[in-house]
């Protein structure tokens, strides 16, 4: 098994129970809720999908964002690009509110089918090959997928030495994994199963 084979395994179980048992079964009004204060799940698929599109498109790939492409920006209706990283209460409710939900189901599709369409036709053997640290410094101050708020210095930092196979394996896997046991919480904060 090589290291494509492998993060397969966990890749697409996770698409599709991030979306069907986390979103699958919830009202509307339920997605946009934000019991205690906490984070809608409309906002955790919102700020999993932007994260893994921006780690795999431009930090992994240099390639561009599926949010660029199909008219995403205008079909989610959020007025925003960013991941979502350090947004206050005030802007994850209003991203919450105008979201788009179809669009947004339809968005998280897309980018996890981009992200197996990379993976089925990239060699894994170039995964160890370290991100330029140009192009972090321009997917994090200049292109707006991290937002006003982010401390950019700290962001660039934190992804200095990058591989091409850290980012599959945080920005794809452990990131989406771990927001959604946080989108578990807030269904059970809901009344949910």
């Amino acid at each position: 098994m090589d290291a494509a084979q492998f993060f397969m395994l966990r890749y697409e179980p996770l698409h599709a129970t991030m979306t069907d048992r986390l979103v699958g079964d919830l009202s509307d009004a339920q997605l946009r809720a934000r019991p205690h204060g906490q984070n809608s799940i409309a906002w955790l698929l919102w700020h999993v999908a932007r994260a893994e599109d921006i780690g795999i498109n431009r930090f992994a790939m240099d390639g561009r964002e599926v949010f660029d492409e199909g008219g995403w920006a205008t079909r989610l209706v959020t007025g925003r690009r960013e991941v979502g990283t350090a947004m206050t209460s005030d802007e994850v409710s209003d991203l919450t509110t105008r979201v788009s939900l179809p669009a947004l189901r339809a968005y998280w599709g897309a980018v996890g089918q981009r992200t197996v369409d990379i993976i089925r036709a990239y060699d894994a053997t170039e995964w160890d090959k370290v991100v330029d640290p140009g192009r972090i410094h321009r997917v994090v101050r200049d292109e707006g997928g991290f937002g006003p708020h982010v401390n950019t210095q700290g962001v660039e930092s934190y992804y200095a030495g990058m591989t091409r196979g850290w980012a599959f394996a945080q920005l794809a896997l452990t990131h989406t994994w771990g927001h959604f046991f946080e989108g578990n919480v807030v269904r059970s904060l809901l009344g949910c199963p």
